[in-house]
């Protein structure tokens, strides 16, 4: 582990220009972050970009990783870095000797990625972890899509504790051409859960899904599990191809393409 991000969990405090410290309050776990690695060493990303930055501990793990594959560039997107983090997460990535791999976005993510669509860039790895409500994380998804090399991975933070990220989760694995990959937790039940498991195990799930389909919500009818969602707070896709709209035949999407989510 890099000696800067080890001395920021070591200490729980982040290091500023001054010398003055601010406690580690706002960052992804380490087991997050090293699962990012792992992903990132298996991958060997060209460009990874991230959306949310904050103290820069997702930061300092990326950049680890790419400048071992030989990465060129790692985007960061944070329109608060500079007045609500005060520059801490782009210093902390100075100090740790990753400067000239940052090219920074201090701009929101719904006007930066487009701009990167516009101007024909692609990643190979996208962290999407900026605001958290259902139509900002989908928002930055959609872009993410286009700007995602084929073969490359999405991950979303803070899956376990914010149910619209895990809703976005959810359309993935439904509606596009995603496959999640196991992270090794497995999905927890309520008993709720459990319950209507045990009833649907009795009637058969066909059956079940037909009785139920419009008085549950999907989640109940079709579990996380079943969609192949991990547990735990990240999920991470691998892009199997790129969203083409058609006649819904050869993978491609129909205009009016939906299912319950």
């Amino acid at each position: 582990m890099n000696p800067v991000l080890a001395e920021m969990f070591a200490t729980g405090a982040v290091v500023a220009p001054d010398g003055s410290t601010r406690p580690l309050n706002y960052n992804i776990s380490p087991e997050e972050g090293a699962a990012i690695q792992r992903l990132i060493r298996e991958t060997k990303p060209r460009v990874t970009l991230e959306v949310g930055c904050a103290y820069g501990v997702s930061t300092l793990f990326i950049c680890e990783a790419l400048a071992e594959v030989g990465g060129e560039r790692h985007i960061v997107i944070d329109p608060v870095q500079e007045q609500g983090w005060s520059g801490l997460g782009l210093f902390s990535a100075k100090r740790a000797g990753f400067g000239d791999l940052i090219e920074f976005h201090g701009e929101p993510s719904h006007s930066a990625l487009p701009a990167l669509v516009k101007t024909e860039r692609r990643v190979d790895f996208a962290l999407i972890d900026g605001w958290h409500t259902f139509d900002y994380v989908m928002v930055d998804f959609f872009y993410v899509d286009l700007l995602l090399t084929v073969g490359g991975i999405a991950m979303l933070d803070d899956t376990g504790f914010y149910p619209a990220i895990r809703k976005v989760a959810r359309y993935i694995a439904t509606h596009r051409r995603y496959l999640p990959i196991d992270n090794g937790i497995r999905p927890t039940f309520s008993a709720k859960r459990r319950a209507l498991n045990a009833v649907s195990a009795l009637l058969g799930a066909r059956p079940f899904r037909a009785a139920t389909k419009h008085v549950l919500r999907p989640d109940i009818v079709r579990p996380d599990s079943e969609l192949g969602l991990p547990g735990g707070n990240f999920i991470a896709f691998r892009k199997l191809a790129d969203d083409i709209l058609g006649d819904g035949s050869n993978g491609t999407r129909r205009w009016d393409q939906h299912v319950d989510f």
